[in-house]
């Protein structure tokens, strides 16, 4: 996994990426956080089968208004930040809003690793979507 995460960000305190977040996250990345002992209700939101953070005070709720608290554990998404997935033009983009986005590069392996990442989280909305219904549907 590629961590995008550079000592720009860091030595200037940005958090821009933390401010109203609405990251997805994995399977695998749900199970790491519990595993750090948070409670799923604290940090997921869930909209139409995605799972997404949860923003506390117009920030992630691991973020303290300096740092993210989970850093070393932060979720696969934000360790590609500010690369991001443009669906419409299905290719790897900088975030407009990072103010350091000059400072990094996307590479093909990046852009391998981010699409295999957004496959992955398509197909496990999928899979939430069917057991949703499914559970509905015997109700």
């Amino acid at each position: 996994m590629i961590d995008n995460m550079k000592s720009c960000c860091r030595e200037n305190n940005c958090i821009k990426c933390c401010l109203k977040t609405r990251m997805p996250l994995s399977n695998q990345d749900v199970k790491c956080i519990k595993r750090l002992g948070f409670n799923t209700e604290f940090f997921i939101t869930s909209k139409n089968g995605w799972f997404q953070l949860k923003n506390k005070d117009g920030r992630c709720v691991f973020n303290n208004g300096f740092m993210c608290l989970i850093y070393k554990d932060r979720p696969e998404g934000c360790k590609f930040y500010p690369i991001l997935y443009d669906k419409d033009e299905n290719k790897a983009v900088f975030d407009k809003d990072c103010p350091y986005k000059d400072s990094f590069k996307i590479s093909k392996r990046t852009t391998e690793e981010l699409f295999a990442l957004v496959s992955r989280l398509e197909c496990e909305r999928t899979k939430r979507k069917i057991i949703n219904n499914s559970n509905k549907s015997r109700n």
